[in-house]
């Protein structure tokens, strides 16, 4: 019988901590895109040289990998403000 809340499996503790961050899905609008560049609207920012990977849902569900190379306050046509991102398109994941 298993006891409630109880791991199942071991813990291995690392000798130097690592810092990390991750990143969850939002939403975004792309305004431009080409071969060298994406610029989409979203609407929490991202820090310039962060990686990134956007999928694109359409019939062929491609993702693309990006490097942020701008990303400045927009407001939008509804009066809320977004973040402009500037995208340069690495290769394909």
């Amino acid at each position: 019988m298993a006891e409630l809340g109880r791991r199942k499996h071991v813990r291995f503790p690392l000798a130097q901590p690592i810092d990390g961050s991750l990143l969850v899905r939002e939403e975004v609008a792309i305004e431009e895109w080409n071969d060298q560049h994406m610029v989409v609207l979203s609407p929490e920012p991202c820090p310039v040289g962060e990686r990134v990977t956007l999928e694109i849902p359409d019939d062929k569900r491609r993702s693309m990998n990006g490097k942020v190379a701008e990303c400045r306050p927009a407001v939008v046509g509804d009066g809320e403000i977004r973040h402009r991102i500037k995208l340069s398109i690495e290769d394909k994941p």
